[in-house]
């Protein structure tokens, strides 16, 4: 079975203190795993330290750690010696020597979760006991929590009854709000729904069984086609807990493929996360051709959640792709108008639409009706890679809904950059790009950067040249760019990034200036 990432791990704090004698363990919880499978293989690491700078009396020491119920395949001490540990059902004891100064030798324990669909979330401890009177026993239990899909599988194509998604979705909508849930399919299946399918208002992973980060030339065997239900959504998601959508193929909705909606109400603290991750919108299963939704492929309207549409095929729908009305932020990635061996599918009106949020664009974008990208007036920061966008109707990188802009007084876009020309110099095999990055429209703090593209292509490409930051100054900058190779009678033009903080990420890119051939 394949070894699985910790979803958590013991770690060794060190506090100042006035005791003679204080050992310490803590722990350190690594919310960012996601709950494991049943029956998966996970393991923990448990330390021993003591306060800064201060000795401790040597003593003999005792750790005792509880496992999750049904947990099997229990191993200690794993990798690290020095412990003398026994299992006794789901509890594993580990007695050593501590000597008066670390380090101490720790604990690894190798088990398998429980295999029962039914899940669990399950906190344990590690808690830590000497021969010698610690001073500060609270800080000798260190906690740890241990999450367990539980699993809900669709078993048939049917749209009512046991084991169809509809039903599915209800008994996820109604078991789900304490326990991570995932929802598996019984095998390929095409399901017709002949109205509206429940929203989904609770956590959920919604698995199509293709692996995460899997091919996008490889087939979605679950399709939930819209052909039989009139005009409505596909799969319409209003909760905060956590929602992912996993290699499925959703097309032909009189609406909205899928829709992100919060409920009315923001949630008590913090923010939700929404994934859509490798699926096919608006194609077939195979993306070899357009099963067009009436509407958007993906509609965002989700102000207190942050959204990503990641490695997916968004292509093919009458209107725009991916509409983002409202959003914390969007990252976007994948193929936006684009279909299998990059053929043109495109999508109705835009392939992007962003007006609300911040966000992160890449991928192919292209073969849209009208923009690649379209900034509209209530979007936060937005940085689409103009290696992403090409052959488009109007424009493959619009902001403001108005065609080509060169600056923006309001500065909420980067200055596009103008090229004065590009040559061939032979001796260095290298194209020497010549612009200058206007200063109206620039902020007063911040750096700027200008990348060099191929105008002209027939597909996505990395920025010719690297980044190279321009001093914000209130003038206008002239730049050099040396591209490698002879790009002689090719179009080359720029896009310049705006950074807060020149160790950080581009907050805005501008639309791609005016192209200039090589000579």
């Amino acid at each position: 079975m394949t070894r699985k990432l910790v979803p958590f791990l013991l770690f060794l704090f060190a506090l100042p203190a006035l005791a003679s004698v204080d050992y310490v363990m803590s722990v350190n919880s690594n919310a960012f795993v996601s709950p494991l499978d049943p029956g998966a293989h996970t393991f923990l690491l448990a330390a021993v330290g003591q306060v800064c700078c201060q000795a401790n009396d040597p003593t003999e020491a005792t750790v005792t750690i509880t496992l999750p119920p049904g947990s099997t395949n229990i191993s200690a001490p794993g990798q690290f010696g020095g412990w003398a540990c026994s299992v006794d059902g789901t509890t594993v004891t580990c007695t050593t020597f501590l000597g008066a100064n670390p380090p101490y030798p720790g604990i690894v324990v190798d088990f398998n979760v429980s295999s029962s669909p039914d899940g669990l979330g399950f906190r344990g401890s590690a808690t830590l006991t000497t021969k010698v009177t610690d001073d500060h026993p609270d800080n000798n239990v260190a906690s740890f929590f241990v999450s367990v899909y539980r699993i809900l599988q669709v078993t048939t194509a049917d749209d009512f009854g046991a084991g169809s998604l509809r039903d599915t979705l209800d008994r996820a909508n109604a078991q789900c709000d304490t326990i991570a849930c995932k929802m598996t399919f019984a095998g390929p299946m095409t399901i017709e729904p002949k109205s509206p399918l429940p929203a989904i208002t609770t956590g959920l992973l919604i698995d199509g069984g293709v692996a995460r980060d899997a091919s996008l030339d490889i087939a979605r065997p679950v399709e939930i086609s819209g052909a039989r239900a009139g005009f409505a959504n596909g799969l319409e998601i209003r909760s905060y807990r956590g929602v992912t959508l996993r290699g499925l193929t959703i097309n032909g909705f009189g609406a909205n493929g899928v829709v992100l909606a919060e409920p009315k109400s923001p949630p008590s603290s913090g923010q939700g996360q929404i994934t859509i991750d490798g699926c096919f919108i608006g194609t077939n299963s195979t993306a070899t051709e357009a099963r067009p939704n009436g509407m958007r492929g993906i509609a965002v309207e989700t102000p207190f959640t942050n959204a990503a549409v990641l490695n997916s095929t968004v292509s093919g729908n009458r209107y725009s792709g991916i509409a983002v009305w409202a959003a914390q932020s969007a990252r976007i990635s994948g193929r936006i108008g684009v279909g299998h061996d990059n053929r043109p599918l495109g999508n109705g009106a835009s392939g992007v639409f962003i007006d609300g949020g911040d966000a992160l664009i890449s991928g192919s974008i292209a073969y849209n009706h009208d923009f690649g990208v379209a900034v509209g007036p209530h979007a936060g920061h937005v940085d689409a890679d103009g290696g992403s966008v090409f052959a488009n109707g109007v424009l493959d990188y619009d902001w403001g809904l108005d065609g080509p802009t060169r600056t923006d007084p309001s500065g909420r876009m980067p200055p596009a950059p103008v090229l004065t020309d590009a040559t061939y110099d032979p001796a260095r095999d290298v194209t020497v790009v010549h612009g200058v990055l206007p200063a109206e429209g620039k902020k007063a703090l911040g750096l700027y950067a200008v990348r060099i593209f191929e105008q002209q292509r027939t597909a996505a490409v990395t920025g010719l040249t690297p980044t190279t930051f321009l001093s914000n100054a209130s003038v206008d900058l002239p730049f050099t760019a040396n591209v490698s190779g002879d790009l002689r009678g090719r179009t080359v033009a720029g896009q310049s990034l705006y950074y807060q903080f020149a160790d950080g990420f581009p907050l805005d890119s501008s639309e791609l200036g005016a192209g200039v051939v090589v000579h």
